[in-house]
């Protein structure tokens, strides 16, 4: 098996994580986890989050950050990350500042460049994470997170799949991973449940609530008890040679969230053995 770590992420566990964020990073790693990506540090100062992973030897994978937000301060955000450990920044919010094919697009991608050759001075690597609606938009006949990607350089914007979103929004996972090969050092391991995909639409329309019948009876799953095919995918994942793999499902509705990352972090462990 590849030295591949295993990451939780706090988007599932932001209702606790504001409470106590630090609870939560020690029953992760009791859990089993390597390590962490992060939601923002609910109000903690990075020497204070650093010193709690150093305890208790837990990584520290990443952070999402808002375009805009890295603009008005990139050597401060830089700073901060690097004292925490994060070796991943993940930029969201592309789409308030322009998508490729929107008259915006140049000025953004002039603004990822800075971005990113400052990081690598960190080093960091700038990452994007997609949702549904990279893959129902389409630019000129592609689908927008392919325009996104073959439109930014790889020095500039590495590729952070999702691939339960991938498939949700109506992509091909395979294709995606095959494509981006060599761009792709942190995979989401996103698995959910739908009678139709046709039917699903924006799901964030709805969430968070589960889908109607009208909507495919949508819900998130933890990682492996859904229909994402990660048998099948694990082999290309594997073959991007990523650093993290990330359980991801957002949503645990009324079960425990812990008890669903432990689900998953379990069916990873049992998967990844068999390579």
């Amino acid at each position: 098996m590849q030295n591949v770590k295993l990451a939780s992420p706090l988007y599932i566990l932001r209702e606790q994580c504001a409470v106590d964020l630090f609870s939560v990073l020690r029953k992760l790693k009791d859990i089993g986890f390597d390590g962490v990506e992060f939601l923002g540090f609910f109000g903690h100062s990075a020497d204070e989050v650093r010193r709690c992973l150093d305890e208790i030897e837990f990584r520290a994978l990443g952070n999402h950050v808002s375009y805009q937000s890295f603009l008005q301060d990139i050597n401060g955000i830089l700073d901060f990350h690097a004292a925490v450990g994060c070796g991943y920044i993940t930029v969201s919010d592309l789409g308030a500042s322009g998508f490729p094919g929107s008259p915006n697009w140049s000025r953004t991608l002039a603004g990822l460049t800075e971005i990113s050759e400052r990081a690598q001075k960190y080093g960091i690597t700038l990452l994007y994470h997609n949702h549904d609606h990279e893959l129902i938009e389409h630019v000129d006949g592609h689908e927008l997170l392919d325009a996104i990607l073959s439109s930014t350089p790889k020095p500039v914007l590495s590729f952070e799949p999702d691939l339960g979103w991938i498939e949700i929004g109506g992509g091909n996972c395979a294709d995606y991973l095959t494509r981006y090969v060599d761009r792709s050092p942190v995979i989401h391991l996103k698995d959910y449940y739908s009678t139709d995909n046709s039917k699903l639409g924006y799901v964030r329309d709805f969430v968070p609530q589960r889908g109607s019948a009208e909507r495919g009876h949508f819900e998130f799953r933890p990682t492996g008890y859904g229909i994402l095919n990660l048998p099948r995918l694990m082999l290309l994942c594997l073959s991007c040679n990523p650093e993290w793999l990330v359980m991801d499902h957002d949503l645990a509705y009324e079960r425990d969230s812990f008890t669903d990352l432990k689900l998953s972090l379990d069916y990873v462990k049992k998967l990844l053995s068999l390579h």
